[in-house]
């Protein structure tokens, strides 16, 4: 990390650099079935690529395929992902506008499994946590720290 800066999330574009402005509301799309975090990331790229004056990103499947590191089918198959859960639309072939993502409760009300799979993933990261908390008085109590 010597000689490297802390992005600045209040000022991203410091420097002329450029950035991709990804919706917070997009987190909870993770737990929907067809979801994974490389297809938010190829999103990303959808939104990267959306040109504000004609209305569409259309760079090819091939480009896409690219800058994701996938396959062109693999791609198109995620393309497919994100346009069924609602984050894109393909108006033609080739073509891409992102779309804002639904918020929290809005989502989860469209798609119930996805809620039940961020309740189930709750329950795991409580129980994870439970037993490290256990884990950690028996440690305690082996080495003399508690009476």
């Amino acid at each position: 990390m010597e000689g490297r800066k802390v992005y600045d999330k209040t000022n991203p574009g410091v420097g002329g650099k450029y950035w991709v402005p990804l919706p917070s509301d997009v987190r909870h799309y993770i737990h929907h079935d067809k979801m994974n975090a490389d297809k938010i990331f190829l999103y990303a790229l959808i939104i990267d690529y959306y040109n504000t004056a004609e209305g569409y990103a259309f760079p090819s499947v091939e480009t896409l395929s690219v800058k994701y590191g996938k396959v062109p089918d693999t791609t198109s198959r995620h393309l497919k992902d994100l346009k069924e859960v609602g984050l894109i639309d393909f108006p033609e072939m080739g073509y891409y506008v992102p779309l804002i993502p639904l918020d929290e409760t809005t989502f989860f009300n469209k798609f119930p499994d996805a809620h039940a799979n961020y309740k189930q993933a709750i329950k795991r990261s409580d129980s994870r946590r439970e037993g490290a908390a256990d884990r950690m008085r028996d440690w305690r109590r082996k080495h003399g720290y508690t009476e």
